[in-house]
């Protein structure tokens, strides 16, 4: 299945293939959930704070489809 994946802040640094405006198109098996896309791109769990899956907020094991858009936030500090 193709997925497009757009990553926030510097969680794109580093990959040639993000486009900070499109993000990217990634091919995954069938049956793969979001933390397989972190894996995939070698983002460490850590740096991510807020996940969405076609504007909904999503966690690691939710499920994904073709077709889907996912995007990555950086966690959101301050006060």
């Amino acid at each position: 299945m193709e997925i497009r994946v757009r990553l926030y802040g510097t969680l794109g640094a580093g990959l040639a293939a993000h486009d900070p405006i499109k993000g990217l198109r990634l091919h995954l098996p069938e049956g793969s959930d979001v933390g397989d896309v972190i894996e995939r791109l070698e983002i460490p769990r850590k740096k991510v704070g807020i996940i969405s899956v076609d504007g909904s907020l999503a966690k690691d094991d939710s499920p994904l489809q073709n077709g889907n858009f996912v995007r990555l936030y950086r966690p959101i500090f301050g006060g």
